[in-house]
């Protein structure tokens, strides 16, 4: 029975984690957008890597939540803010070290990812064009 409690404990955190990180590589999608928009490709690759190592630093929880909540304020992004930072409830030390590494992995994995989707839609339209021109696949 005590085995189960902690299965489901873990499995919860788990999932909460996956969904933190979620929500903050959509909302780092934004941002890098909004601020892509409003500075430059360059400038808002700087911009974000900044926010991204302020955002490290931070060691207290209320900190690190309220650093979040005003850059997306000041970037404008048009995003939902999820709900482990919009609580007012105090996060436990482990709480905080799952949740700022799922939000700063998100971060960081839109930032990496910034060019890759465009990159792979150009791609796939070359695919399709070289398809209609006769090309494809051979048989071997």
């Amino acid at each position: 029975m005590q085995e189960q409690k902690l299965n489901v404990k873990e499995s919860s955190s788990v999932k909460k984690k996956a969904s933190l990180y979620e929500w903050a590589y959509r909302a780092g999608r934004d941002i890098y957008e909004k601020l892509k928009d409003m500075y430059g490709e360059e400038r808002a690759e700087k911009k974000m890597e900044h926010f991204l190592l302020n955002l490290r630093s931070e060691l207290i929880p209320e900190r690190f939540r309220r650093n979040i909540l005003d850059f997306l304020i000041e970037v404008g992004a048009e995003t939902y803010i999820c709900r482990e930072l919009k609580t007012e409830n105090r996060w436990s030390i482990d709480e905080f070290y799952r949740y700022s590494t799922a939000i700063l992995a998100g971060f960081l994995d839109a930032l990496n990812t910034k060019g890759e989707e465009d990159e792979n839609s150009s791609a796939r339209e070359k695919g399709e064009t070289e398809l209609k021109e006769g090309g494809g696949a051979v048989d071997a």
